[in-house]
């Protein structure tokens, strides 16, 4: 066979081949087994290696925000890092245009109210590292105590400034996933959902109420009261401190009632139903014009009279 044939046969049996190949798949049973046992063990030492790996990264995110909390000067430094990567990201003039912002936010950095507004910013948020994939959740309940109590010491430095900068006022009353810091080390699949962990590192309501509550509810534990005597005090005192006068008689009439009756359910709830009761019928005598005043009576009569139990035969 000459060349131009052998040539334009081989050509010819491509052709057809390929042709097949898109008319006639291979059949399953063309494809080799595979050994099953083998597969199972690939694919779990793969989910045991990005294990590993998540593990290491949370590991070392939560390394880089507890280094900040030594110091306000620690955490100015990292909040510094973050606003240049997030904020002049991008920018033709990014390193000059980053130390004119240096220049004119010196004083605000230096500043006690700002660099306690960041040291608190990034103890929650390494509270939040720490929560997320917890398998006992409890045993943070010492830590955010303990954080409570330093965002209540420092409410008063804070009610007596007399404007305060975006910045501060972003650090604590901003949900946590829209922080300079999450964006820059891209936080969002380790902060918790907003339905069981309070998103804003200043909202001492919040926090009481999603991150400490249910758990010592679940656990009948009498700290529940002291979280409600804690928020009692803090909006009194804020009241007082900022002289709201206007605001005092709607304290007294109102939100502090309300907050007295969740306070007795509380103690019903962790196992105290003689004190709750007695708590709850004191604060409906005392307001009896309050607008909860008929959930309250229903809510009583619900302790005084429970529904009775099905008895009819099955």
């Amino acid at each position: 066979m000459n060349a131009p044939v052998f040539l334009m046969s081989a050509v010819f049996l491509f052709v057809s081949l390929r042709a097949r190949a898109q008319q006639d798949p291979p059949s399953d049973h063309d494809v080799p087994a595979q050994n099953s046992e083998f597969l199972l063990s690939e694919i779990e030492a793969m989910e045991g290696k990005q294990k590993t790996a998540k593990a290491q990264e949370k590991k070392e995110l939560l390394g880089l925000v507890q280094g900040a909390t030594v110091s306000g000067v620690a955490a100015g430094n990292l909040y510094e890092r973050a606003v240049e990567e997030v904020e002049f990201a991008g920018k033709k003039d990014k390193a000059s245009a980053f130390v004119d912002w240096k220049k004119t936010k010196a004083d605000m950095m230096r500043s006690k109210e700002m660099q306690t507004a960041l040291l608190l910013h990034l103890k929650y948020l390494s509270l939040v590292l720490q929560r997320k994939g917890m398998e006992n959740p409890e045993a943070m309940t010492p830590a955010l105590l303990a954080y409570v109590g330093e965002l209540v010491a420092a409410d008063k430095d804070f009610a007596e400034q007399k404007q305060k900068p975006d910045e501060q006022k972003k650090l604590l009353e901003q949900p946590l996933g829209q922080s300079v810091f999450a964006q820059w080390l891209k936080l969002g699949q380790w902060l918790p959902e907003d339905k069981v962990w309070e998103q804003k590192p200043g909202d001492v309501a919040g926090i009481l109420e999603k991150n400490l509550r249910p758990l010592f509810r679940e656990k009948k534990d009498p700290q529940i009261l002291r979280t409600w005597d804690i928020q009692l005090k803090l909006e009194a005192e804020r009241i007082t401190l900022g002289r709201m006068d206007h605001q005092i008689d709607k304290f007294n009439s109102t939100t502090r009632p309300t907050m007295m009756f969740k306070r007795a359910q509380d103690m019903v709830a962790i196992g105290q139903p003689n004190r709750g009761l007695v708590e709850m019928v004191a604060v409906i005598r005392a307001n009896p014009s309050h607008p909860d005043f008929a959930s309250w009576l229903a809510t009583v009569r619900g302790l005084l009279k429970p529904a009775p139990q099905n008895t009819s035969p099955q």
